[in-house]
């Protein structure tokens, strides 16, 4: 088991700031989509198995909390990792870092459901993604680390 894995990094622009001087809400939930999107590519989930397999997870419940804000040109690390990895559920673990003090700027965790893409109803996650995604099961300790 590894647990969390980094899988974003990037600096904040002024332009993603909004009148408070802090990074706005909606350019924190694309870095921990980009997060996402990246651990689903590791656990062998990337665009063309998506599309090959008809496979999709949908976002069913997200929560963020946020710890310290994020200003312009602060660089910052998303680690992601699943606390939950079933055949029928998974529960993403995220927390962002900010790089230039080691200060926990945010954590967050979101509930997604399996889905068949073509027949548009749940169903259940291939035994090889699951074992993929056992690497990186973390704890609720670990997104506070």
């Amino acid at each position: 088991m590894t647990g969390m894995t980094e899988t974003v990094r990037g600096v904040v622009r002024a332009d993603q700031c909004d009148h408070f001087g802090h990074m706005n809400v909606q350019f924190y939930d694309a870095a921990l989509s980009d997060g996402y999107f990246h651990m689903m590519s590791l656990i062998g989930l990337h665009r063309q198995a998506i599309l090959d397999r008809k496979l999709g997870i949908a976002a069913t419940k997200m929560e963020l909390n946020y710890r310290r804000e994020l200003r312009a040109g602060d660089l910052f690390r998303v680690e992601t990792g699943f606390l939950v990895f079933e055949p029928g559920q998974v529960i993403t673990a995220h927390r962002m870092t900010r790089l230039t003090d080691g200060k926990l700027a945010l954590t967050a965790q979101s509930t997604g459901t399996p889905i068949d893409l073509a027949l548009r109803r749940r169903t259940q996650l291939p035994d090889d993604v699951v074992a993929l995604a056992s690497h990186f099961i973390c704890t609720a300790e670990d997104m506070a680390a």
